[in-house]
């Protein structure tokens, strides 16, 4: 059934909730920046204390951001052109309807938790405090890129090329998280955060390629 395809992206969504949940009330300490709380405060403390803030490793996660961006506009483009290519709208692959979908839910969150302030972050913005749970880079990095990967996985004729784009895409959305905790603007438990979102957001997209590609609907590119 098309219907289990859907079970992993369920189960990390929900484990995604049940996470948040815990680092809103567990182990809560004021041990952020003007007294501000965090969940898990100890462990979030001890790794704080490991990475200060690093403006060389913050700025190179703007510039993965930014690709992530490039990424995002590559696939409008391709959508672009296989709309006007086709003259018709059933004609568009389902796998690019299908990351724009997620490219709407990814913003959803991310605006979402501007909203909802699960905590702070260990540093001061411009000396205010500002939102830091999830870590919306890390979530961001992997959902766009993991995505691209599956895509390019089933799209890409040539092997070599396939090769550089899924090992280019797999290096950003690792090391986001990574450069993300030793610039130090984020809680340990903000990083967990976006790359458990991040992966329930690609485990859909991953769902729906499959789903799409199951209908014997998706022409290879």
């Amino acid at each position: 059934m098309k219907l289990k395809r859907f079970i992993s992206p369920a189960i990390l969504f929900a484990a995604f909730i049940i996470y948040t949940i815990t680092v809103k009330f567990v182990d809560v300490a004021a041990v952020g920046p003007l007294g501000s709380s965090v969940g898990f405060s100890h462990i979030n403390a001890f790794v704080a204390k490991i990475f200060s803030y690093n403006e060389f490793f913050y700025d190179m996660t703007k510039i993965i951001g930014l690709f992530a961006f490039m990424c995002v506009g590559a696939f409008v483009i391709i959508g672009l052109v296989e709309l006007v290519k086709n003259k018709s709208f059933k004609k568009v692959d389902l796998a690019v309807y299908a990351m724009g979908f997620i490219y709407v839910v990814t913003a959803l969150l991310y605006v979402l938790f501007e909203i909802v302030v699960i905590n702070f972050r260990p540093v001061l913005e411009d000396g205010e405090l500002e939102a830091s749970f999830p870590s919306t880079h890390t979530m961001l990095a992997v959902a766009v890129f993991g995505s691209a990967c599956i895509f390019f996985a089933d799209r890409v004729k040539n092997s070599a090329l396939k090769t550089v784009l899924t090992a280019a895409c797999v290096t950003f959305a690792a090391a986001m998280p990574i450069l993300r905790l030793m610039s130090g603007v984020h809680w340990f438990t903000d990083i967990i955060g976006g790359v458990l979102i991040g992966c329930a957001v690609m485990s859909l997209y991953m769902a729906l390629f499959k789903v799409s590609s199951d209908s014997g609907e998706i022409k290879k590119a």
